[in-house]
């Protein structure tokens, strides 16, 4: 993990790459900018882990660049992959939300560029500028619904393959009717 000079990296990539992260989507310039500069800017070789389950969660992650992925604890002391984040996806916003500790350790897949903002920084930003807390707030809600979304569908898809494999095991009492179905 190395940290990495901002306002260089600011520099190299330009504004305008900025503004097309889904996180930074709509929000002034002047204010993903700043997000960065004050933030702290890491860049993360193949393989090195960025946190883990059960950290102190005071901060979330935007990923800048690369592919980072999120790993789930499971029961049998395994692990399970949660979640892919590309360009523009934050990590680590929904526990610190919840005041929680990370659920997941975070990996780079691949050489990749992040950048981490803070709780307090995330409170000046509301403090000091509300319009562009508020885009960046429904922003991450957004990638939050997506995630939400993309979770549902693998859930369907689990269920689907557990039914085909299990056909008799998980078919209810009435047949193999839905709740719909049978009201």
């Amino acid at each position: 993990m190395q940290l990495i000079d901002s306002d260089e990296y600011w520099q190299s990539q330009r504004a305008a790459y900025f503004q097309e992260l889904s996180s930074f989507g709509a929000m002034p310039e002047t204010v993903v900018r700043r997000l960065v500069q004050e933030g702290r800017v890491v860049r993360l070789e193949a393989g090195e882990v960025l946190y883990t389950a059960g950290e102190p969660s005071h901060s979330f992650f935007i990923v800048l660049s690369g592919t980072v992925h999120s790993y789930m604890p499971r029961k049998d002391g395994g692990w399970a992959l949660a979640r892919c984040h590309q360009a523009g996806d934050d990590m680590g916003f929904v526990p610190m939300i919840a005041l929680c500790e990370r659920p997941a350790s975070t990996i780079a897949e691949e050489e990749s560029t992040v950048v981490e903002i803070s709780s307090d920084q995330f409170l000046l930003l509301h403090e000091q500028d509300p319009d562009a807390f508020g885009l960046l707030l429904l922003n991450l809600v957004r990638g939050m619904a997506r995630a939400i979304i993309n979770m549902a569908g693998m859930l369907a898809d689990l269920n689907a393959e557990l039914h085909t494999t299990y056909p008799t095991a998980l078919k209810r009492e009435e047949g193999d009717e839905t709740p719909s179905d049978s009201e």
